[in-house]
């Protein structure tokens, strides 16, 4: 079963509600008819661009289907694959729960360091190991500064 709504200006989107594809099409005056296309975001959720802005598909579709995002509360996929879109599988949970359900099913960073980021000035994931490191190169330096810094404030004082 295909259901269909109308965004406010010049769009229309067709959700499938068996499959979760969803379509959205131009009504504008230059594209009419025109589908638009449906992009992968680099944090992997399906995206369309409406009026110069990126919309995040399952969100619409929660949207027109389950109704009005309520206060403080964020979609979550229910079986943790970011393309499935069916409305079966979308409902609204608090970030906290969100946090939880990504854990609990192994979805979460924290399950798989692996996937961290390393960074450019030559931050490892270990982070404890880093600052250790960090401090133990620097180490001298500091103790050089503070030391300048306790008899500057010492000389001040005598003035």
């Amino acid at each position: 079963m295909i259901k269909t709504f109308k965004m406010p200006k010049y769009y229309e989107i067709s959700i499938n509600l068996e499959t979760g594809e969803v379509k959205v099409f131009s009504n504008s005056k230059h594209a009419k008819g025109r589908e638009l296309s449906v992009n992968k975001s680099n944090t992997g959720y399906l995206q369309v661009k409406m009026n110069n802005k990126n919309y995040s598909i399952h969100s619409l579709v929660a949207n027109f289907i389950l109704g009005e995002r309520p206060k403080d509360y964020v979609v979550n996929h229910k079986d943790g694959v970011k393309t499935n879109n069916r409305p079966s599988n979308l409902e609204y949970v608090t970030l906290a729960e969100n946090t939880r359900h990504s854990v609990r099913h192994g979805m979460h960073i924290c399950n798989r360091p692996e996937l961290m980021p390393t960074y450019k000035d030559g931050r490892c994931k270990d982070k404890v190991k880093y600052k250790h490191d960090w401090y133990l190169q620097n180490k001298q330096r500091i103790l050089e500064k503070v030391k300048k810094r306790y008899y500057d404030k010492k000389r001040v004082a005598q003035i």
